[in-house]
């Protein structure tokens, strides 16, 4: 209790102190509110003090003397004066009062109090007990209502009635009378009581202009911030009454709901959405029936042609008795987030270039057919025949041109509800939705799917003007029913591109349907793939060896090293069907170079004499470092350059001639021969054989196949020997398996000649026991092995 009395007296003085002695603005307002609420009292007060003098006055009448009629006068002057600067202080009123104006308010009020202080003094213990009644009554009335008067200026009250008081206990024991002692105890507790009272209402009024004065702060504040934001903002306040009216609806709120002010107070705000409003209007008005706050909910107004979007968030409003009272909640333009998040949306499922769908839109549409359970689709996957020679030759701004022309061609031809796609580069997809493309009905030979493929590898097929260019080109199409078994996007886009590897693997430029079967060569695929990964390290690979018997010497100076493959759980794999697998995965070098190591290692150490022939293939070749690595391996193995045949296709020519033959002269200076293989097969055969001096010439077994058979086969057959003698080159012919084909290429004058008929491919072991037994003294015609007798016929694997 001490101690909180102590905080409150130490709180009045610091009070007391801010007002008299602080000159900053807050306190300053703080003297003119004091002053103020005392100087509206001053006419009458001033009555108060002139009226009681004047009664004092007549209470003596007939007993006057000069200093009392002085009194009197002094307290008439003094009034009027107040009175008079009462009519100053209203004419020139001041948002502030400074220290000196609420110093000499102080002072004029003790000035006022000692004047009347003057009186008891001077008349009360001569008086009569009427006189005394009147002066002690009018005295302590005078003296409690100055103080209340006072109480807003602490230091002026105080004065006040301390004068006041002082002036009563001296009249009191001027008259020697103990019961006036009692009564002057009295009247300093009175004086106390008053002065306690004052300071109290003081306090009180101080607090109570502070927060009037911080209430204001904050509202002009509020009103700068609410006038900013009607100005700055996208945003509008918005508010409506019981009866869902708005109220006071301001330019913003008007600009944004696209109407006139007029308009939105005679409608409610229910009848304004469903009258203006395209979509949302319903869970706005469904949102203002619950009666619960809300958020963010979007309407979509049209304005003169064009689309805004709004966004209401708003919270019912109580009166006093907590019944609803209205609305009031912010209206937002959203406008230009919903057309970047559209504009983000396109961009993000739009091809750029052709404006088509991308892989993710298609995906996309693809999960949400599979979700609704929508069997009965269909996917087309594209891709362009030759479209990197067209971007190689023309440059990349032609093939854009033309990839927007087939996306044109697309759009021209897919049937209406299918989806369009752009998956990047050269490749496209069509999806059809069930309702285009229905299950097969009755006994109809295709479906649409197939029909749309057929036709749009014709439509595409037909040639483009880009510019002055007119530009031809084909498409590969991959088609991929959606039936009962697709369950996962994945598992629909596989399919589609197993289709489209089949198409491709056809020749291009056609289409071609998912079967199971494709599943299977495909799955089977991977796994050779897979597999091959492995085989060179778990020694899987091997070498067999078929010879090349010189027709002129019947000697066997040459033998072809062939791949063979032995999977742990496929058994024996082609040639033919792991070797473009490993050129397609990337890893022909890895096991091309296996087979180029091993073979001039058996040549070196097992096949002395022997001149081995290593297939390459154009991968290989294509590496800029394949000379120095069969520099390498030469070096390495010891075998000289001379007994090594690398022989190839034309296929090497087709991507770069140029860099094919660079590379192909290295070989040659080194020494390695070259032979170039399935001569006659190619397109342009005859242009390579000026380019490159070739060591031998592989006549194709389909020539010496068609050449028992039609004469014009069998004059090509003599045509080639003739040519590479004129240019110095070798023949051989392969596939040699009846004694009459081997007549037939004896009498074409071939060099040297490799078959069945001869031998087929063995391994090692066995090539080295059938040369060791090898009877150079027979003639060519009379040779028949006898394990070929039965099988003359008999077909030689791939390579």
């Amino acid at each position: 209790m001490p101690s909180t009395l102590i905080d409150e007296l130490r709180t009045v003085a610091n009070g007391v102190r801010t007002l008299y002695g602080d000159d900053g603005a807050t306190a300053g307002r703080m003297r003119f509110e004091h002053l103020t609420a005392v100087v509206r009292l001053t006419p009458v007060a001033m009555a108060a003090n002139v009226g009681n003098a004047s009664l004092l006055l007549w209470a003596f009448h007939g007993q006057w003397t000069v200093g009392l009629v002085a009194w009197w006068c002094v307290m008439v002057i003094m009034a009027s004066m107040a009175t008079w600067r009462w009519l100053t202080f209203r004419r020139k009123p001041l948002a502030v009062v400074s220290c000196r104006g609420i110093h000499r308010a102080t002072l004029h009020a003790a000035l006022l109090a000692a004047n009347w202080a003057v009186l008891p003094i001077a008349w009360f213990a001569d008086a009569s007990h009427g006189q005394q009644l009147a002066i002690a009554t009018l005295f302590t009335g005078m003296m409690g209502a100055g103080t209340f008067v006072l109480g807003a200026l602490p230091l002026a009250s105080l004065a006040y009635v301390l004068l006041f008081a002082a002036s009563s206990l001296i009249a009191l024991l001027m008259t020697h009378d103990p019961i006036m002692a009692g009564v002057a105890v009295l009247v300093g507790l009175y004086a106390v009581m008053v002065y306690v009272g004052g300071m109290s209402y003081w306090r009180k009024a101080t607090a109570l202009m502070l927060s009037q004065g911080e209430a204001v702060r904050h509202e002009q504040m509020l009103e700068v911030m609410l006038r900013d934001f009607e100005q700055n903002a996208t945003d509008a306040l918005w508010e409506t009454d019981r009866q869902g009216h708005l109220r006071h609806p301001s330019p913003r709120l008007v600009k944004l709901m696209r109407t006139s002010a007029e308009q939105l107070v005679t409608l409610s705000l229910e009848q304004w959405l469903h009258q203006h409003c395209t979509q949302g209007a319903q869970e706005v008005a469904g949102a203002l029936r619950k009666g619960l706050p809300f958020h963010s909910l979007m309407v979509t107004l049209e304005h003169e042609g064009h689309r805004h979007h709004l966004a209401f968030n708003g919270k019912p409003l109580f009166d006093e008795l907590g019944q609803p009272g209205g609305w009031r909640g912010v209206l937002a333009d959203r406008t230009t987030v919903v057309r970047a998040q559209d504009q983000l949306h396109r961009l993000a499922h739009t091809d750029s270039l052709t404006q088509l769908a991308n892989r993710f839109a298609l995906h996309t549409a693809i999960a949400e057919q599979l979700h609704a359970g929508s069997h009965g689709g269909a996917l087309l996957l594209l891709d362009l025949d030759h479209f990197k020679a067209v971007n190689d030759s023309f440059g990349h701004s032609t093939g854009d041109a033309l990839l927007s022309g087939v996306a044109a061609r697309l759009r021209q031809h897919a049937p209406e509800g299918s989806l369009v796609a752009r998956l990047g580069g050269d490749e496209f997809a069509v999806l059809l939705r069930p309702a285009t493309d229905a299950a097969v009905q009755g006994d109809a030979p295709e479906s649409d799917a197939e029909q749309l493929a057929a036709s749009l590898v014709s439509a595409l097929g037909r040639p483009y003007l880009t510019g002055e260019r007119r530009l031809r080109i084909g498409a590969s199409i991959g088609v991929a029913h959606m039936d009962d078994e697709v369950t996962s996007v994945d598992e629909l886009l596989v399919r589609a591109d197993i289709a489209l590897y089949e198409a491709k693997g056809q020749g291009r430029g056609r289409a071609a349907g998912y079967t199971s079967a494709l599943r299977q060569r495909t799955q089977r695929r991977a796994t050779i793939e897979e597999g091959l990964r492995q085989a060179v390290q778990q020694d899987q690979l091997s070498l067999h060896w078929q010879p090349k018997v010189d027709l002129a010497t019947w000697k066997v100076n040459g033998a072809e090293a062939l791949m063979r493959w032995d999977h742990p759980e496929m058994g024996r794999v082609s040639p033919g069907e792991f070797i473009p697998v490993a050129e397609q995965g990337g890893l022909i070098e890895l096991i091309g170079l296996w087979g180029l190591r091993h073979a001039c290692e058996c040549a070196q150490r097992q096949l002395p004499g022997i001149v081995v022939a290593v297939n390459v293939s154009a991968v290989q070749l294509a590496d800029p470092q394949f000379v120095q690595l069969v520099q390498s391996v030469l070096e390495s193995t010891g075998l000289p350059a001379h007994r090594l045949e690398l022989e190839i296709t034309e296929s090497i020519f087709i991507e770069d001639t140029a860099a094919a033959l660079q590379q192909l002269h290295a070989l040659h200076a080194i020494g390695v021969r070259i032979a170039l293989d399935d001569f006659g097969t190619g397109y342009s055969s005859l242009s390579y054989l000026c380019q490159f001096p070739f060591s031998t010439l592989k006549i194709d077994r389909s020539f010496v196949e068609e050449a028992m058979i039609r004469p014009e086969a069998l004059a090509v057959v003599h045509g080639i020997a003739q040519l590479a003698r004129s240019l110095g080159m070798k023949t051989v012919c392969e596939g040699i398996e009846t004694p009459e084909q081997l007549a037939m290429v004896i009498g074409a004058r071939i060099d040297e000649a490799q078959g069945y008929l001869l031998s087929a491919p063995r391994p090692l072991e066995h090539f080295r026991s059938f040369t060791e037994g090898w009877d150079t003294n027979l003639a060519p015609l009379e040779f028949l092995p006898p394990l070929a007798a039965g099988k003359s016929a008999t077909p030689a694997p791939g390579r």
